[in-house]
């Protein structure tokens, strides 16, 4: 599984990273999703990989996106284990985190919104205008550097 966070606006970008964007669900900057790791998929992260960062997060830190940022497709209401339990068939969030990145299921499949609006990174980002290869943040990720991120924008 991978998760995407749009890091780059709109602005001067072709028309097709755009609806590629937009399929992901990526619709503002800073918005992640979690998609699996398909061959479909990883050819719209190579479309998009200019205004994006993209790995494979741990279970960790999905486990902490889905009670910190997670939201039900319909109402509104706090994702926390007692939710998770009574609206999906697993136990607790970290039971469901373990599924999703397992790629048993997906967010949508369980009544979540497919969108995680997150927060600038706190301490900033490390440059949006330069892949990880020469010291940005746009790109592929290691699992360590992915959680980074994720963490830091929760």
């Amino acid at each position: 599984m991978y998760a995407i966070v749009q890091l780059r606006g709109e602005v001067n970008v072709s028309e097709d990273v755009v609806d590629t964007l937009e399929m992901l669900n990526l619709h503002h900057v800073n918005h992640a999703t979690l998609v699996p790791a398909t061959d479909t998929y990883q050819g719209m992260i190579t479309k998009v990989h200019d205004v994006v960062a993209h790995g494979e997060p741990s279970e960790d830190v999905v486990a902490t996106l889905l009670r910190s940022r997670g939201e039900p497709a319909e109402g509104e209401a706090e994702v926390d284990d007692e939710w998770v339990a009574e609206h999906t068939d697993y136990d607790d969030v970290d039971a469901l985190a373990a599924a999703l990145v397992d790629e048993e299921t997906t967010l949508q499949d369980e009544g979540l919104s497919p969108v995680l609006r997150l927060h600038p990174p706190r301490g900033g980002h490390e440059g949006i205008k330069q892949p990880t290869a020469t010291g940005g943040q746009l790109g592929v990720h290691s699992t360590e550097q992915i959680d980074e991120l994720l963490t830091a924008m929760r």
